[in-house]
């Protein structure tokens, strides 16, 4: 292994096997990591930059803050990232250099049970990642060791009670070896996994349910690894692995390699699928989005700086899926932090964005690149005071319909606003240098919460947490970066939009069981999956006598119903037929329906309130014979399916069977009609969403986010919920999908507009 900026030791090989570089990817400001800090200068443009216009100042309130007991081994490049350990709502996880994984409270800063963490003395750099349990709580992973401490640690797993559930050695035929870069965790191969490199000369990917090695895997690297993987399904057969790599001189298993690093896509089966090879190494993480041309499917990473002089040093690269490069762009200093990709002008374009670190001396530059080509945009790049190491993330903090830019420094974190370039906010300046990302989250009261995480002048970890004011009600915005590698599992993925284009609107969704996926319906019948959600059928190429108005999943998520407004009924997958109202005279058009408790039955609701109940769907009550002041709208089964909750475009509840009444908008003078329910995790409340995106809740439902404040192209017309009542999704008419809640992820959406029918039906 090279002997690096860490000193970890002599060059060692074996035969067969060639030697990883660990050094001089642990970053740059090790020694005293206090030596950063300082007062916060002003930004402004690097000489050549166009002029912008003048932005607002982003008022924010530090609403609380930890000083870690870990001086001498603060947190460094570990970013924070949200998780659900308990039921006080969503917390901050974020490790150190002591080798603790500590987990606070958004809310109020308070310590979770059980937590931190430890991992013995291996140190942190990495930055935990999560998935969802069937408890509604996340386990936690995240790797140990680092360039300078690169033979102890390992991939570690933790439950949301601060419990290891399973720790794995990263060996290879030198030994046992640490895990700097992060483990991103999805679905491989079919079963929920968690991935990354390691530091000696192995990629594992692992069961995230006990720690065992996956089917075809460790991949040989032949070198350390400092790059989070991205989890993306690039050719429609499940998630593949996007990787950076380094490259040392040698032969390895009869391969020749040469200084440099690789770009690496590996299938879930740990086949390589392409690389590519560059003479810097490659430890930016990835990240994956639909920027290049035409919305062309692409990979933005930068490089390294290892190998001194090389011509691909300072530079951001674009590749496709076939690992060629489609245009680098040199920024003029190293490129080691991870780029995000967002649209940052509101266009509906996606920008590349990336920070260039100028040195101890220069500070840093903040690059937004046109994401189809390389060009700079106008009004950038930037120039930071301090340098720039973390990665930079993206959100709408001002309900504006873009993204801004929050990039982390050694002298705190600048956020600038992303259509002018112009900063409008510093955080923690004089008090927190930073080398990791900055993270940004809707709180537990609405709000836009900020999270920096860092170390200061006594070289302790600091946590800081901001709300930005007069932000409750908005969401992060669409195609925003808001945390490292874009979400809690690491990803690094901008889900791509479905293929295809609307023959005619969106009028309801519906989730998996597990959360993980979700289904579109469209009026025609038209399906569209994402996620983990299968494709078992629809009526898109059928001729309908009246269009189809909602669906309902079956409770093993492995088939669906649609219903049309005549009632009738479309079965498909495990979806059993147990009736419909196709051939019977209505008084009013059926506008939704619910699935029975068992999953062999439903019920279907018409705008007067009537209600159909087939297989074992019980009848609890209806309003077909009260006089309504609005239409029904829609309907959500209660726990165990006996009973259930009828809405009306005013927000009037009408409740049956064990359903219970929690409250309603019908006495409110709304801004726009109710358009949908749907029932908390425990049916002790429930969730209604307005035509333009407005979340009203009542019992235990809790409130995540909601596009009331967000310019819609077509009207929301209806939601889903995550398991556990963990979160939402609102969906509109054009397949625009936004997500709320840790527990609900974006997995796509459908593009294109559909042309408005003439007449009603």
């Amino acid at each position: 292994m090279h002997d690096g900026q860490y000193g970890a030791g002599a060059n060692q090989r074996e035969s067969g096997f060639r030697g990883g570089r660990v050094g001089a990817c642990g970053l740059v400001v090790v020694l005293g990591l206090a030596a950063g800090l300082g007062s916060m200068g002003t930004s402004g443009a690097q000489a050549g930059a166009a002029p912008s216009p003048h932005a607002v100042p982003l008022a924010t309130t530090l609403e609380w803050q930890q000083v870690l007991n870990d001086a001498g081994g603060p947190i460094a490049e570990s970013s924070p990232t949200e998780a659900t350990l308990d039921g006080g709502g969503p917390s901050v996880v974020v490790g150190d250099r002591d080798g603790n994984l500590w987990a606070f409270h958004l809310s109020n800063g308070s310590t979770v049970p059980g937590w931190p963490a430890h991992t013995g003395t291996a140190p942190i750099d990495s930055t935990p990642s999560v998935s969802a349990t069937a408890f509604g709580v996340d386990d936690v992973y995240v790797g140990a060791g680092n360039a300078s401490q690169p033979n102890v640690g390992g991939y570690f797993a933790f439950s949301s009670n601060g419990g290891q559930l399973w720790q794995r050695n990263a060996a290879d035929p030198n030994g046992n070896h640490g895990v700097q870069a992060s483990l991103a965790s999805g679905v491989i191969n079919g079963a929920n996994a968690v991935v990354a490199p390691s530091l000696g000369q192995e990629a594992y990917a692992l069961n995230a349910s006990n720690g065992s090695t996956m089917p075809g895997w460790p991949f040989f690297t032949a070198d350390s690894g400092f790059s989070t993987p991205a989890l993306a399904n690039l050719y429609g057969n499940g998630n593949d692995v996007i990787e950076g790599g380094d490259s040392t001189a040698g032969v390895a298993n009869g391969q020749t390699y040469t200084n440099g690093g690789h770009l690496r896509i590996i299938g879930p089966t740990g086949n390589l699928v392409c690389d590519h090879d560059f003479n810097q190494t490659v430890d930016s993480s990835p990240a994956v989005g639909n920027f290049l041309a035409g919305g062309g499917p692409g990979i933005a990473f930068g490089t390294g700086s290892y190998y001194a002089g090389a011509s691909d040093s300072n530079t951001v690269i674009a590749a496709n899926t076939n690992c060629s490069v489609v245009w680098s762009a040199n920024l003029g200093g190293n490129t080691v932090d991870s780029p995000a990709i967002g649209d940052l002008e509101g266009d509906g374009n996606v920008e590349v964005v990336e920070g260039a670190d100028d040195g101890a001396t220069g500070g840093g530059s903040v690059y937004a690149l046109n994401g189809a080509n390389g060009a700079t945009m106008p009004g950038w790049p930037q120039h930071t005071s301090g340098e720039i190491i973390g990665g930079i993330t993206t959100a709408d903090l001002t309900g504006g319909g873009y993204n801004d830019v929050l990039v982390p420094t050694t002298n705190g974190l600048v956020i600038y606003d992303g259509r002018t370039a112009q900063v409008v906010a510093t955080l923690g300046a004089g008090t927190v240098a930073l080398q990791n990302s900055a993270m940004v989250t809707i709180d537990p009261n609405g709000s836009i919460g900020i999270t920096i995480a860092g170390y200061n002048a006594s070289n302790a970890g600091v946590i800081q947490h901001y709300e930005v004011n007069g932000s409750t009600g908005r969401s992060l915005g669409v195609r925003s970066w808001p945390m490292f590698h874009q979400n809690p599992e690491l990803t690094g993925t901008l889900t791509p939009p479905a293929p295809g284009h609307l023959n005619k609107p969106i009028v309801g969704m519906a989730a998996t069981p597990d959360g993980k996926g979700y289904w579109l319906v469209a009026s025609d019948g038209g399906i569209f999956s994402f996620g983990d959600a299968a494709f078992y059928g629809s009526t898109g190429n059928i001729a309908l006598n009246r269009p189809i108005v909602g669906m309902a999943a079956t409770p093993d998520g492995k088939g669906y119903w649609l219903v049309a407004s005549d009632g009738g009924i479309f079965a498909f997958g495990d979806a059993g037929f147990y009736g419909s109202t196709g051939n019977i005279h209505l008084n009013q058009p059926v506008v939704g329906m619910g699935t029975g408790p068992g999953g062999h039955g439903y019920w279907l609701v018409a705008s007067d309130g009537g209600i159909f109940a087939f297989g074992d769907a019980g009848f609890h009550g209806s309003t077909g014979n009260i006089r309504l002041n609005r239409p029904v709208v829609g309907m959500a089964p209660s726990s165990g399916g006996g009973g259930y909750w009828l809405v009306a475009s005013d927000g009037g509840i009408f409740a049956f069977g064990n359903a219970t009444f929690h409250g309603s908008t019908g006495n409110i003078a709304l801004n726009k009609p109710i358009v949908g329910m749907a029932p908390s995790g425990d049916a002790g409340g429930y969730w209604l969403v307005a035509s333009d995106g407005g979340i009203f809740t009542f019992g235990d439902a809790l409130f995540y986010g909601s596009a009331g404040a967000v310019p819609l192209q077509q009207p929301v017309v209806g939601m889903a919920t995550a398991p556990f009542g963990s979160g939402y999704w609102l969906t509109a008419a054009d397949g625009g999908m936004f997500s709320y809640g840790r527990g609900a992820v974006f997995y796509g959406s459908v593009p294109g507009i559909f042309l408005a029918e003439e007449g009603t039906d």
